[in-house]
Formats: C-alpha cells, sequence, structure tokens
C-alpha cells in the first residue's frame, strides 16, 4: 500500500513539474527573459515582485515560485525575510487557501493526482511558513517580533483550520518583556475573537494551559486575565462564557492563599475580581460553588475591603459580595465606610460605584441605614467635583422616586452620629438639610435636581452619564468645538454653510480678481514699481494734499543720515536738524523714496 502511494506520488511530481516548463515555454520570449534577469540579477524586492506576479498569473502552478518565496523568507537578514513573509502571508489568506482544502498525498480525497500533489504542496508551503514565523518571533528586536506576531494571528484568523500550531506561540507572548507588544497582542487579539467566537474557546484553552506553567512570572498571569477581561461576552457562546468564569473561579481560591500583605495591592487579584463580575451574570451554573467558596472565606474577604490600599479591589471586592451574598450590617457598614475613601473622587469605576450604591440601597429594609449611607454621600458631594455632585444628585433622586419614604422626616429631635460605623447607629433621621444647601450651588443643574428632589418631581431628565458629561476633560472640549463651529461653518450671503476649504478657495478667488481690477485701472509707468513703492507713492499723495509741507521743504525732507548713499545735497545742517524734528522719520524716508523714483 505504501509502495502504491510514492508510486503515485512520483508520477503526480513528474507531471506536475513537466506541466510547468511547458507553460514557461509557450510564455512571450521576452517575458521569460524579463523574469529570469529580475530573479538572477534584480533586487530583493524585484524578485519578490516577480515572483509574486508569476503566482497571480497562474496560482494552479504556483509550487516552484512559492517555494523560492519560503527561500527568501528563510534568509538570515531581517528586511529580506519580513518583506517575502508578509507577500506569503497575503498570497494565502487572499489566494492560496481560498481555492481548495491544503492536506498530505496520502489523506487526500480528490481523485485527480495532480490536484492531490498541488494540495500536498500548498500543504508542505503553509507547514514551512509557519516554522519560519515561529522562529522569526523569538528575534531579539521588538519591532520585528511585533510584525511577526501581527502576521502569525492575521493567518491564523483568516485560516485556523491549517494554522492550530500558531496558537501557543501566539499566546506565549503575554509573556514576553515588550509590554507594548503585549498591549498590541490584547487589543488586536479581543477584536478577532469578538468577530469569530469560534476561535476564542481554543485561545481560551491555551491561556489556561500557560497561566499554570512552572516559575511563569505574576505579571504575564495579569496579562492573560487582562487579556480574558477584554473579550465581548455578548458575542459569546454560553458555555465558552462558563469556560472563563470557571478559570476566573479557579484562580480566585489560589489567589485567597496568599498572604494577606502580598494580597491587598495585587493588580492580580483586581483583574480576578473584575472577571468575576463581569462573567457572572452569564455563568450562573457556578453561583452556588463561589457561594461556598464566599462562606469559606468570608471574614478574609472583608478584612481585604478594610485593609486594601487598592481603591479598585474595594469597590470589586464590595461588587463580588454583592452577587453572591445576602446583603448583612457586616456589609453596609463596609460600603458607609467606603464612603471616606480620598479616591472615591477620582476612580476611574465611578460608575461601578454609583451602581453599587444604588443597588445596595434600593435592597435595604432599614431606613435609618438608607437615610444614613445618602446623608454622609451628600456632604462629601458638597466638597467634591461637579461630575462626582451631580452624579451623587442623580443617585438619590432615583432612590427618592423608587423609595418614598426617603423624604419623611423621623425622629425629629435625634442627633446624627456622624463618626458610628455601623450606619444603622448613625441616627440619622433626614438628609432634606443637604439637599436645600445644593439649591444655592455654583452650577444650574446641581440647583436644578436640588429642587426636583424637594418638590418630589419624578422627571429625570439626565440621559447621558454625568461622570463623563460633567468631567473637566468634557468641559475644556467644548471650547473646542466651539471653536470649530465658528470656522467650519461659515455663512455666504445667500446663507448657505460652507466649510473651511471652500472658504478659503473663495477667499483666495475673490482676492485675486480685486488685484486685477487693482492693476487695470493704475495707471501705467515706465518704471516698475513695487506693491511698497505703490504704497508709498499713495500715502505721500495723500499727505501733499493735506498740505503738511510746502514744496520749500522738499530737499530738507530727503536728507537723512542713515541713507547717505542715496542722495547727496548740501544743506544748512542746523535747518536740516530744525526739520528732522518737525517731519516724522517715516515721513522722510517715504518722500526721499518718491522723489527718487520721479527721477
Amino acid at each position: 500500500m505504501v509502495k502504491k502511494i510514492e508510486d503515485s506520488f512520483n508520477h503526480a511530481q513528474k507531471l506536475y513539474e513537466y506541466q510547468e516548463k511547458k507553460i514557461r515555454r509557450d510564455k512571450p520570449a521576452s517575458d521569460t527573459q524579463l523574469m529570469q534577469k529580475l530573479l538572477h540579477s534584480g533586487t530583493i524586492a524585484d524578485k519578490i515582485s516577480a515572483l509574486s506576479i508569476s503566482i497571480k498569473e497562474n496560482p494552479d502552478h504556483a509550487l516552484g515560485s512559492l517555494n523560492k518565496l519560503l527561500e527568501i523568507a528563510a534568509l538570515p537578514s531581517r528586511e529580506k525575510s519580513l518583506k517575502a513573509l508578509f507577500q506569503l502571508k497575503d498570497l494565502l489568506i487572499h489566494l492560496i487557501l481560498k481555492r481548495g482544502v491544503p492536506c498530505n498525498f496520502e489523506e487526500s480525497n480528490l481523485t485527480d493526482e495532480l490536484q492531490k500533489y498541488y494540495w500536498h504542496g500548498i500543504n508542505q508551503v503553509l507547514v514551512k511558513t509557519c516554522e519560519i514565523l515561529i522562529k522569526a518571533s523569538q528575534d531579539v528586536l521588538p519591532y520585528v517580533r511585533r510584525q511577526i506576531i501581527l502576521m502569525m494571528l492575521e493567518l491564523h484568523c483568516a485560516h485556523p483550520i491549517y494554522t492550530k500550531e500558531l496558537i501557543k506561540e501566539i499566546v506565549n507572548k503575554f509573556g514576553d518583556k515588550e509590554k507594548t507588544l503585549v498591549t498590541l497582542l490584547t487589543k488586536k487579539l479581543s477584536g478577532e475573537l469578538s468577530k469569530k467566537p469560534a476561535l476564542t474557546y481554543p485561545f481560551l484553552k491555551e491561556t489556561y494551559g500557560f497561566m499554570y506553567r512552572p516559575n511563569l512570572p505574576q505579571e504575564a498571569q495579569y496579562y492573560c486575565l487582562n487579556f480574558i477581561n477584554t473579550i465581548n461576552l455578548q458575542t459569546q457562546e454560553t458555555s465558552t462564557v462558563a469556560y472563563m468564569l470557571k478559570i476566573f473561579f479557579i484562580f480566585f481560591k489560589k489567589i485567597m492563599k496568599i498572604p494577606q500583605a502580598d494580597q491587598k495591592c495585587s493588580k492580580l487579584f483586581s483583574q480576578i475580581l473584575k472577571g468575576i463580575n463581569k462573567t457572572l451574570p452569564y455563568g450562573q451554573s457556578f453561583l452556588d460553588q463561589l457561594k461556598e467558596l464566599f462562606k469559606e472565606n468570608e471574614k478574609l474577604i472583608y478584612k481585604l475591603i478594610a485593609t486594601s490600599e487598592n481603591f479598585k479591589i474595594k469597590i470589586q471586592t464590595l461588587y463580588f459580595v454583592y452577587q453572591i451574598s445576602d446583603l448583612n450590617a457586616h456589609f453596609y457598614r463596609s460600603l458607609y465606610e467606603i464612603l471616606l475613601s480620598q479616591e472615591i473622587q477620582s476612580t476611574s469605576l465611578g460608575e461601578l460605584f454609583f451602581d453599587l450604591l444604588f443597588l445596595s440601597i434600593k435592597q435595604d429594609n432599614e431606613i435609618v441605614r438608607q437615610k444614613a449611607i445618602i446623608k454622609r454621600l451628600l456632604q462629601i458631594s458638597m466638597h467634591s467635583n461637579l461630575a462626582f455632585t451631580i452624579t451623587a444628585l442623580i443617585c438619590v433622586q432615583k432612590l427618592c422616586i423608587e423609595i418614598p419614604q426617603l423624604l419623611e422626616e423621623t425622629n425629629e429631635n435625634q442627633e446624627y452620629l456622624y463618626f458610628k460605623r455601623d450606619p444603622l447607629f448613625s441616627g440619622a433621621s433626614s438628609f432634606l438639610n443637604e439637599i436645600q444647601s445644593f439649591t444655592s450651588h455654583y452650577h444650574n443643574k446641581a440647583q436644578q435636581i436640588a429642587k426636583q428632589i424637594l418638590n418630589k418631581d419624578q422627571n429625570i431628565t439626565q440621559k447621558v452619564n454625568p461622570l463623563l458629561e460633567y468631567s473637566q476633560s468634557a468641559f475644556l472640549a467644548k471650547f473646542v468645538e466651539a471653536k470649530n463651529r465658528v470656522t467650519n461653518r461659515i455663512s455666504n450671503l445667500s446663507g448657505s454653510v460652507i466649510n473651511e476649504e471652500q472658504f478659503k478657495l473663495k477667499f483666495e478667488k475673490q482676492r485675486k480678481q480685486d488685484n486685477q481690477l487693482k492693476q487695470q485701472n493704475k495707471p501705467q509707468r515706465k518704471s516698475s514699481i513695487t506693491s511698497e513703492d505703490a504704497y508709498a507713492d499713495e500715502l505721500f499723495e495723500k499727505e501733499l494734499q493735506k498740505g503738511n509741507f510746502s514744496d520749500e521743504d522738499e530737499l530738507d525732507l530727503s536728507m537723512d543720515q542713515d541713507d547717505d548713499d542715496l542722495v547727496d545735497l548740501s544743506e544748512d545742517e542746523t535747518q536740516n536738524e530744525n526739520q528732522q524734528k518737525q517731519i516724522p522719520i517715516i515721513m522722510r524716508k517715504i518722500y526721499k523714496r518718491h522723489k527718487l523714483l520721479k527721477k
């Protein structure tokens, strides 16, 4: 059987090579000579272009040209190798692999021996291309590694069936020392997986195995988890999302065994919490396991919230507790305490925090505790930036609509004990005084919301994210937009709006027409006069008409110590000095230029 396959392969090889030679002989002699000249004495760019053209002209008989491109790609020169690899990648993606299925000769289902040999050759080209790419991905230069990784990613995502061996090398780059390469890989890979969800599971499986390698730096694990967190869950299948949650669940159990001192500032733990909070709504099958895990480590988790120096970890841990457990006094005490953190106004998780705050207060059954948390929130907002203040007021407005009892005063004579750790024992009876103070706020939006709360108005006009709309960057951006509107919206006489480029063209055209009219109406002179000379003439004529000086002053006006080389006239020095004091220097120069031109 093996002998028969071998004989069939040799016969197909000879037949294919004969047809390749026949096609070259049938080409015009000039084309053949030019091709041979380029391949023997041309530059690398010329050789690559010639081989590429020949492959595109006859893809069915392109194995010889493809193998020559592989030889160039395997050269030690980085520049030559990259050029050949770029061309090979484009040809494989956009031409060759769209025409059929590469496979080994003995595994092919085709009946035509020539076709079987051709696709066997394409399969070998593909294997060698992947080998060269994998070897080049270990280059010491970051630029080369970046280019190779992008090629590997593009080739695999276009035809994943034939390039499975590239997955491992792509994932390996999450441990690369060049952080810009890791960031670029995360962005490109997550974008491709959003377009092609079927590729997500193989990459997740390989990433999970990579994270458990011995002696792997914690930083590499962080980048792997960060990559998983960037995947768009809405485009993925339920089983894939469940596998992602499983990864986060396993690492959560693992990191809870780390000593507290190493854990509280860990970026890795922050990524794990972020992943669990993000994927939990899509993977309810792990909810019971997470609840058991929380019960086992409840004290440790609340201790983490209290002692962590990373504010993001505090917020994410609280949100994690909110999703998997019943809200108890310990939870609300932690939420009440976290309001005093200085980072609360500048954190990037502000939207998550206000969502957590709103949902937690809404689910609470203790009216005193609800009012205490809201009262502290409003007191902090009085001294906060505008974005935080507006968002806090909107949050309170929504809570008052959901829970009308919040606006009712209870225990009027009870004193508010702001220093109590537990909001349930703070004695908060009302927060209307704080709301009243916002009616005189410097910003009209804060005044408007405060008045709506006091008037029990249920119409919420805010439709965009106030944390972004009222931020400092958004405030400064309004000035830029206003300037762009002025320059880009210039109305002509008919009232139509034209852009800046059209206005410039119209202005230049009008200016040329005006200059032409001036030249036509201007009397002709024998000598060529510049625009500066014309201006001097015009100004001098106006001064003559005004009668600022007489004809006797002409010679005195032309005297200038700085321009002795222009005119040499003898006059009384005393008279000349008096005239210099009376007549401005600029007028004397203009007059002198005028007199010289008249001569």
